[in-house]
């Protein structure tokens, strides 16, 4: 007797390896000084803890990694770089806007720093997504995906 497999089963499987081999090559003592580099002159007026906004911060940048890591593989088939971001606009946004939901929930009401904590956010998943596109395109071009 076989058994039967769903093509979303497979799928799910073959992204999970995936996803697992590219995470071999992410270090959380970068995201750590990247985080501390961009995020730290809001860190005082934040009303939580430092640990669990840098631990959000992480999963955030982990996220946008496999992102960028997912979608290299349309510029291995032509596409330019501009395209592949097209591509993942929305998804980029959605984490782009949940880690300044987050941030604003939980920092003192200054209206002031409201659009710079946005443009932190904004270029810390960009550089997180980037990352990992380049990893990406690197494991295409050796065939290692």
């Amino acid at each position: 007797m076989n058994v039967i497999t769903t093509f979303k089963e497979k799928h799910r499987k073959k992204q999970m390896k995936f996803e697992k081999r590219v995470l071999m090559e992410i270090s959380l003592e970068e995201i750590t000084k990247d985080i501390q580099k961009i995020f730290s002159p809001f860190f005082s007026t934040s009303i939580l803890y430092k640990g669990d906004i840098e631990n959000l911060c992480i999963d955030i940048a982990i996220e946008a990694y496999l992102l960028g890591a997912e979608f290299s593989k349309f510029s291995y088939y032509g596409e330019t770089i501009g395209q592949v971001r097209d591509r993942s606009y929305t998804f980029e946004q959605a984490l782009i806007e949940a880690l300044f939901d987050y941030w604003l929930f939980w920092k003192s009401s200054n209206q002031s720093s409201e659009e710079s904590i946005y443009t932190g956010c904004e270029a810390f998943v960009n550089k997180w997504w980037m990352e990992g596109f380049q990893n990406g395109v690197k494991r295409h071009r050796l065939r290692l995906h």
